[in-house]
């Protein structure tokens, strides 16, 4: 976050960009949504159309929701608890309850130390992370970063069982006071740990709203590498998380491909077993 003084130039400061890319840069990639706005009724439309692709929203409770809809975060309803100066568990929406029972955890990467929700007014406590102003809220008031590095993993899970490596169809992400091409991205990995496929968030003026979701033809995002956080007074934390539902890797259906050589192997087999009868 750059400190309410910046003098970035104006012209930067009204522009307000929104894009759907109809033609994925990679195969798997159905859509992606992207904008950078000054207002958070300005990025809404966009978020909104992102929802819309993914689905209907699926309850925060632990049960099996509909595959072809999605679940959100929007950290506010979070206890004073898990806020600044506490810290936020990374597992904290992966329980075995509603309304906790979303599907998604947090873990660290590179330096990261661990999580922080910022506080609410309400609660006495300093808000955004101390620093005087300047982050923009999409869904008020609290917001999301890492703690000690800007890099952190989000993994979904079966929000049936807890520990059920899970897959989803896409993600997207709210940022604040992205300022500099960049300066953040999502990297998205299948179960084999293989990149699906990586996007630098769009840059806008200072404590602007940046949003980037992605869509994948099937559930096949295991993992999802997140570059952003508080460094200094040049930071970029995070407001909602929105994506679709978490199915167990057991659920997801093969591809086509795949099944169809399964089946070919199956066959195999069964004529080299009845050649030995």
């Amino acid at each position: 976050m750059t400190h309410p003084t910046s003098t970035r130039p104006l012209l930067g400061a009204a522009l307000a960009l929104a894009t759907l890319a109809a033609v994925p840069a990679q195969a798997g990639v159905l859509s992606v949504f992207e904008a950078n706005a000054t207002s958070a009724a300005d990025l809404q439309s966009t978020v909104d159309d992102f929802r819309t692709a993914l689905g209907p929203l699926n309850a925060p409770a632990p049960v099996s929701g509909d595959p072809a809809g999605r679940r959100e975060i929007n950290w506010d309803g979070a206890p004073d608890s898990v806020s600044d100066p506490n810290a936020f568990p990374g597992d904290f929406f992966n329980q075995g309850f509603a309304p906790l029972a979303r599907g998604i955890e947090f873990k660290e990467a590179g330096a990261t130390t661990g999580f922080e929700l910022s506080s609410t007014a309400a609660s006495g406590e300093t808000i955004e992370f101390g620093f005087p102003g300047g982050f923009t809220f999409f869904s008020p008031e609290r917001l999301f970063t890492p703690i000690g590095d800007t890099l952190f993993d989000v993994f979904f899970f079966d929000p049936v069982d807890q520990v059920t490596t899970a897959l989803t169809r896409g993600l997207g992400v709210v940022f604040t006071d992205v300022e500099n091409t960049g300066s953040a991205s999502m990297s998205f990995y299948d179960i084999d740990d293989t990149l699906l496929y990586t996007r630098d968030v769009l840059a806008g003026a200072n404590a602007s709203l940046s949003f980037l979701g992605v869509i994948f033809d099937d559930a096949e995002v295991a993992r999802v590498r997140i570059d952003a956080g508080i460094v200094g007074f040049d930071s970029i934390v995070m407001d909602d998380f929105i994506y679709g539902e978490p199915i167990a890797v057991a659920d997801v259906p093969l591809p086509l491909p795949a099944a169809l050589l399964g089946a070919g192997l199956l066959g195999l087999g069964t004529l080299r077993r009845r050649k030995r009868g």
